[in-house]
């Protein structure tokens, strides 16, 4: 093969099998994503163990659990556009680098306000982290299989979640919340030297580029995932290189992106509701710690099977109506948590159910955004898409501890922050997906 065109080498990926190599590199992208969501969830799973020690209110709870979703905000809308300059793989070693020393000082505070500051820092190398994760999966994946790639990726999130409410219970039990941020740093610091030797650059940002080495380096890559060299390349996404968050606000990419901004704001703006509160709210109704922190243990773990059901039916059925669907579904299953009086073994089934179709629902905005935009501007639409829907996160948990604060009941609250997504399943419906990720 001489000359190609970047159709062409997209046409090659899409279609045929994915290779060893690019299995290997979604694995390790799904390692990354599971330790995020360990270094997430961490701060709710502390906040019982936090606010007893601190004597802390509800509000100011509320604004510590919202600290590292505004840095996790804020990195996704500044950092992560750096994905298209830089390349996606430096940017991923800056934000372990990021992630790592939030986490490490997060274990040596002593006062809250210190904890906030630097549970913003690790929220904003998560931010930077989380669109440049979902973009390379989309982009080493084929066609067949970037639903489910991109569903087992962000269920390393909620399983990075379970695994840390487990370590959690011990290590709160033994060794105070501290502990549990320790061990957050130490494995990113171990993340950094994999990432460092096995993560390769994505072909499409590669294809982007025009500067002496190139050629070879994406020779390189190709080899490693089983294709023949070729001796040049017409260059992507010439038209659109410059303009950046202009050029995804405006023609033919507006309408999709207002629409996936619109879907990630309800959706995140209803999860982070459940994983923020849910333990708190339950161990001061009368449980104990350990099945405070299992209710999000069991939201989680629905959450996990209902992605890699989605993932599945993208095989056979269009993701935008699948999605719109589980949102749907979402609203109702929220409400019967709320609402409906249960006894502790269905209260875990109800919150199994919710997880299943909001982290399911949640799988599908992401497998849904990348196709949106070009090569040359996916991590700074998937950032933004993520970023806009972090400014929900950010407003849930203060919300919902000022809601608590006014007087509202928790069947009252969550009933509040299941209605969004109704608009969530209508911007989705509407949404026009583009056919490839040409």
């Amino acid at each position: 093969m001489n000359h190609v065109s970047s159709a062409d080498i997209h046409v090659e990926i899409n279609e045929r099998p994915m290779s060893p190599f690019q299995i290997g590199v979604i694995g390790l992208c799904v390692m990354i994503n599971m330790l995020d969501g360990f270094d997430v969830m961490v701060m709710p799973f502390a906040a019982a163990s936090v606010s007893e020690e601190w004597q802390l209110s509800q509000v100011f709870l509320g604004l510590l659990l919202t600290s590292a979703l505004v840095g996790m905000a804020i990195g996704s809308l500044v950092l992560a556009p750096f994905g298209d300059v830089w390349g996606r793989r430096k940017l991923m070693l800056l934000c372990l680098c990021i992630v790592t020393v939030g986490m490490l000082l997060s274990s040596q505070v002593d006062s809250s306000f210190q904890l906030m500051i630097f549970r913003f820092l690790t929220g904003l190398g998560i931010g930077g982290m989380l669109a440049t994760l979902n973009t390379l999966v989309s982009e080493f994946s084929n066609n067949a299989r970037r639903g489910l790639s991109i569903s087992i990726l962000q269920s390393a999130f909620p399983l990075g979640a379970i695994v840390g409410g487990v370590i959690s219970v011990y290590l709160i039990s033994e060794y105070g919340w501290r502990s549990l941020f320790l061990f957050g740093a130490l494995a990113s610091m171990i993340m950094i030297p994999l990432v460092y030797w096995k993560m390769p650059e994505s072909l499409d940002f590669l294809l982007s580029k025009e500067s002496d080495g190139v050629l070879l380096d994406v020779n390189r890559l190709r080899q490693k995932m089983g294709l023949s060299e070729i001796d040049s390349y017409e260059m992507v996404g010439q038209k659109e290189r410059l303009g950046g968050l202009k050029v995804i606000l405006n023609r033919p990419f507006w309408q999709s992106t207002y629409l996936i901004w619109l879907s990630f704001f309800c959706l995140m703006f209803a999860f982070y509701y459940v994983v923020s509160w849910t333990s708190k709210l339950l161990v001061d109704a009368g449980l104990t710690t350990a099945q405070g922190i299992s209710a999000n243990i069991y939201v989680m773990t629905g959450g996990i099977v209902g992605s890699v059901v989605l993932g599945l039916l993208t095989w056979r059925y269009d993701v935008t109506r699948l999605t719109a669907i589980y949102l749907l579904l979402c609203v109702v299953s929220m409400s019967v948590f709320g609402m409906a009086s249960l006894g502790l073994v269905s209260l875990m089934i109800c919150a199994s159910v919710m997880g299943f179709f909001l982290v399911g629902a949640m799988i599908g905005l992401y497998t849904i955004a990348p196709s949106l935009y070009p090569a040359t501007h996916r991590v700074t639409g998937m950032g933004w898409a993520i970023g806009v829907g972090r400014v929900g996160a950010i407003i849930s948990p203060f919300f919902g501890g000022v809601l608590l604060n006014w007087g509202f009941q928790t069947s009252q609250i969550i009933v509040i922050f299941a209605l969004p997504l109704l608009l969530a399943a209508i911007a989705i419906w509407r949404i026009k997906r583009a056919r490839t990720l040409a």
